[in-house]
C-alpha cells in the first residue's frame, strides 16, 4: 500500500476520533462558565452537574460492552453520537441544576456508547490493514490532538459566535464523527461480522484472558499515577520550596512527553513490533514516580523523571491496549474489551487519588508516592507474568 493509499484509509477514521474527543473536551471547558454565567448555579451545583457526565459514563461502560457485537457496532456508534449531539444542543435550552445534570448524564451515556463502539470497530478492522499496535498508536495520537485542540477550538468559537451558539456548533462534531467512521466500515466487514461467534456476555466476561485484565490494570495505572501526581505533587513541591512556575513546568513536561510519544507511536509501530514493551514501560513509570520524593528539593533532577513518566504514560496507552486486544479471538469480545479498558482509565483517575489520600494521611505524601506505584507494579506482575506464560505455551 502506497503512502497516499494509507493516508486515504487512515484519515477519515482518525478524523472521526479527533472530532469526538475535541467536541467533548471543548464542552468540558465551556460548560462550567455557562453554568455559572447563564445557569446561575452555585459552585457546589456546578460540581454535581459536571460530575454527572463521568458517573454516567462509567456506569454505562460495562452494559454497553456486554451488549456490543460487531454487527451492532455502526448502530451503537451512530446512537452514541446522536445522544451526544442532543445533549450538546439542548444545554442552552434548559434551566435548573436538575435539567443540566440530566443532559450531562445523557452526554456521558452517549459518550460511553460511541467511544466503546468506535474503539472496538477500529481494532476489529484496522484501517489500511495496519497492526493493532499501529492502529492504537494513531488512535492515541488523534485522541491527544483532540484534547490539545479542544480548549482553543471551544474558546475561539465562543468568542466568535457567543457561548450559547457554540453548543449548537459543537453538536455537529459527534454526528460528523460517527458518519465518517460508519462510512469507512466496508460492507464486507459487516458481512464478516455476521459469522461472529458470540458467547453469553457474562460467560465471556468470566473467561476474559489474563492479558485483558492486565491491560485494564495498565489503563488504571497510567491514569491513576497521573492523577496522583496532579493531586499530591504540587503540595509536596510547595512544601519543599519550589515555585508555582516550576510545578507548572513539571506538569507541562510530563504532558509534552506523553503527547509527543502518542503522536509518534502510530508510524513507529507500523515499522516495529511493540511486543514486550509494556512491562519495561510499567517499570519505568513506577520507579520514575517513586523517585520524585527523593529529589523533591531539586527541580533540575525532577525534569528527567517527569519526562520518563510522560513517556511511559503515552506509550502504555498504546501497548497496554494492543496487548489486550491481541489476546482476544478475532471479532469476539472487542466491544467488552474496549469497555473494560475505558473503565480502567475512568476508575484510575477516580479511585487512586482517594487511595493516595488515605495512605498519605497515614504516612505522608512522600511515602505514599513511593509505595502506591510499587503496589500497582506488584499487582501488574501478578497478572502479566502468568498471561505471558500462557501466551508462550499457546504459541508453541
Amino acid at each position: 500500500m502506497t503512502r497516499r493509499e494509507l493516508f486515504t484509509a487512515l484519515a477519515p477514521v482518525y478524523l472521526s476520533v479527533f472530532l469526538f474527543v475535541a467536541g467533548n473536551s471543548a464542552l468540558t471547558v465551556l460548560i462550567p462558565v455557562y453554568l455559572s454565567e447563564h445557569g446561575h448555579l452555585s459552585n457546589a451545583q456546578i460540581g454535581l452537574v459536571v460530575g454527572a457526565f463521568g458517573l454516567s459514563s462509567l456506569v454505562a461502560r460495562l452494559p454497553v460492552g456486554m451488549a456490543y457485537t460487531a454487527r451492532r457496532g455502526n448502530t451503537f456508534l451512530l446512537a452514541g453520537g446522536l445522544l451526544n449531539a442532543a445533549a450538546y444542543a439542548l444545554l442552552p435550552l434548559v434551566h435548573g441544576a436538575a435539567a443540566f445534570a440530566a443532559l450531562m448524564a445523557l452526554n456521558g451515556i452517549g459518550w460511553s456508547i460511541a467511544t466503546t463502539a468506535q474503539l472496538a470497530l477500529l481494532v476489529a478492522r484496522p484501517p489500511g490493514g495496519v497492526s493493532t499496535a499501529a492502529a492504537m498508536g494513531w488512535f492515541s495520537g488523534a485522541t491527544g490532538l483532540g484534547n490539545m485542540a479542544a480548549g482553543l477550538l471551544g474558546g475561539v468559537i465562543a468568542d466568535t459566535v457567543g457561548l450559547r451558539t457554540t453548543f449548537f456548533v459543537l453538536a455537529v462534531t459527534p454526528v460528523v464523527g460517527a458518519l465518517l467512521m460508519v462510512r469507512n466500515v466496508r460492507a464486507s466487514d459487516v458481512l464478516a461480522a455476521q459469522a461472529e461467534h458470540h458467547r453469553g456476555s457474562w460467560r465471556l466476561l468470566a473467561r476474559m484472558p489474563l492479558a485483558v485484565w492486565a491491560g485494564v490494570l495498565v489503563m488504571f495505572f497510567i491514569n491513576g499515577l497521573n492523577a496522583l501526581q496532579n493531586t499530591f505533587y504540587p503540595v509536596l513541591a510547595v512544601a519543599a520550596g519550589l515555585s508555582l512556575t516550576q510545578i507548572g513546568a513539571a506538569s507541562s513536561l510530563r504532558s509534552w512527553a506523553s503527547s509527543s510519544s502518542r503522536f509518534g507511536s502510530g508510524p513507529l509501530f507500523q515499522r516495529f513490533d511493540p511486543a514486550g514493551l509494556t512491562l519495561p514501560l510499567v517499570v519505568l513509570g513506577t520507579f520514575a514516580t517513586a523517585a520524585i520524593p527523593s529529589v523533591i528539593g531539586t527541580f533540575a533532577l525532577q525534569v528527567p523523571l517527569f519526562l520518563f513518566t510522560g513517556l511511559s504514560r503515552g506509550l502504555l496507552r498504546v501497548t497496554g491496549s494492543a496487548d489486550a486486544f491481541d489476546s482476544m479471538d478475532q471479532d469476539r469480545g472487542h466491544g467488552l474489551t474496549s469497555a473494560l479498558l475505558y473503565g480502567g482509565l475512568d476508575l484510575g483517575k477516580i479511585v487512586l487519588p482517594v487511595v493516595g489520600g488515605v495512605v498519605a494521611h497515614a504516612w505522608g505524601i512522600a511515602t505514599m508516592l513511593r509505595i502506591v506505584p510499587l503496589g500497582l507494579l506488584v499487582l501488574y506482575l501478578a497478572l502479566a507474568l502468568p498471561a505471558r506464560r500462557r501466551a508462550a505455551i499457546s504459541a508453541v
